[in-house]
């Protein structure tokens, strides 16, 4: 029997499919129990009109937590998938979207299923342990897309995420929900149909929409068409170090932090200690990562300035540290060196920068509209949630776009990395 705590929140008023789509409302909340008169199956459901969301859009109650459960991919081989650390460049990821209706309740597919922290125990690699790894089948978000990594010999099937997740899959035990009759569609362009072969075995092809009903019947099944991103752009921008000129690291306009008093000055900030002569200690972090920030505005790039997070001048005894979060040049390279694997986020670094970071203001840039593009390999998406807490991984490529949107995302290559 599922018995998760159901919370109320929604996104975008997507989370109840009472409406037309429904011969029949179960309340969402008991997925427990025997069938009833109302849970009588439409012969032929039809296919509801089309919803267009932007890539990212969060759909459905949440009532899961988080990320795998601990059955699930901790970084193991799962069902001959291997978890593998991120690398700096990958085809581009595909997509297959899943939509979980429990008696009409739309139920949002939890993000972070198939991505596995920094330091995790389940990674048997010391080298991957030290930065997380990344199955070729993982949610970045709630939106219920199923990003899935191109290269496999054959398709991917919803078994195999669903044993990532670590959820039962059977036509009487889906996630948990027992009790309740099962049904599986799939569209795969205008064209809706009933699955009837076993659910663990469905293949995940590209663009394909699987529904999962189970409980009270649909009479229309949910159709969602998705605002992908821009294309990635197919010339590579290579990104070295000590680079400052605005053709290697953009414009300047960006208000640095080594004079105004503002941010990291050498007192702990947000958990991030600085660690240096100026207060007698020594970082011996476990791991050294890179993610890289660029900030656009109306289509010209901003440079982010050289030395937030290093405090100090060197030729003055007993003045200088350093944050485990720091830039050297103004290229956008952000160094990550924590002291333990602790989660590391770019709302962190702003405030170590000592700039705003909302939907409203990134660094002081206000009144205009924010889109924020998150790249890792080939994996490019839109990212819907609070900035401040995208984390910074390795190879991970941030792009804030203000104002006039990007025809293509750039493609930032750190140049003096290997894979």
């Amino acid at each position: 029997m599922h018995t998760k705590a159901k919370s109320r929140t929604t996104h975008l008023g997507l989370t109840v499919f009472c409406l037309s789509m429904l011969s029949a409302c179960g309340g969402g909340g008991d997925n427990g129990g025997g069938t009833t008169a109302s849970n009588t199956q439409p012969l032929t459901p039809t296919l509801a009109a089309a919803v267009t969301l932007e890539d990212g859009t969060g759909i459905g109650t949440t009532t899961f937590a988080k990320g795998a459960t601990p059955t699930g991919g901790m970084g193991q081989t799962v069902l001959g998938l291997a978890c593998e650390k991120s690398v700096k460049v990958s085809p581009a990821y595909g997509y297959t979207h899943l939509n979980l209706v429990v008696d009409g309740q739309k139920i949002a597919i939890p993000e972070d299923i198939g991505l596995v922290v920094q330091g995790s125990p389940g990674i048997v690699d010391p080298a991957s342990r030290a930065v997380g790894c990344n199955y070729p089948l993982m949610t970045t978000d709630t939106s219920g897309k199923i990003r899935t990594r191109p290269g496999s010999a054959t398709p991917y099937t919803l078994g195999q995420f669903f044993a990532l997740w670590g959820q039962p899959l059977t036509t009487t035990n889906v996630a948990g929900y027992t009790g309740k009759p099962v049904k599986v569609f799939i569209r795969d362009g205008s064209t809706l149909a009933e699955y009837a072969g076993a659910p663990d075995a469905l293949p995940l092809t590209g663009n394909r929409e699987i529904t999962i009903q189970i409980g009270s019947a649909l009479n229309e099944i949910p159709n969602f068409e998705w605002k992908n991103p821009p294309a990635l752009s197919t010339t590579p921008l290579i990104v070295k170090r000590g680079a400052f000129t605005a053709a290697q690291v953009g414009q300047g306009g960006l208000e640095d932090n080594l004079s105004n008093g503002r941010g990291g000055q050498g007192q702990p900030v947000d958990g991030l200690s600085c660690y240096g002569p100026r207060n007698q200690s020594t970082l011996e972090y476990i791991y050294h990562a890179h993610t890289h920030l660029a900030i656009y505005k109306d289509g010209v790039r901003l440079a982010i300035p050289q030395l937030i997070g290093v405090v100090g001048d060197d030729a003055v005894s007993n003045t200088t540290c350093f944050y485990p979060l720091h830039t050297h040049d103004a290229n956008g390279t952000l160094h990550i060196e924590p002291l333990n694997n602790d989660r590391i986020t770019l709302g962190q670094f702003f405030k170590i920068w000592g700039q705003p970071l909302t939907r409203t203001n990134v660094a002081g840039q206000l009144n205009t509209p924010v889109v924020i593009y998150v790249r890792d390999g080939g994996n490019l998406r839109i990212y819907q949630g609070d900035p401040a807490g995208i984390e910074l991984k390795s190879y991970r490529s941030i792009v804030i776009q203000l104002g006039a949107p990007l025809t293509e995302v750039p493609a930032f290559e750190l140049a003096d990395e290997a894979n």
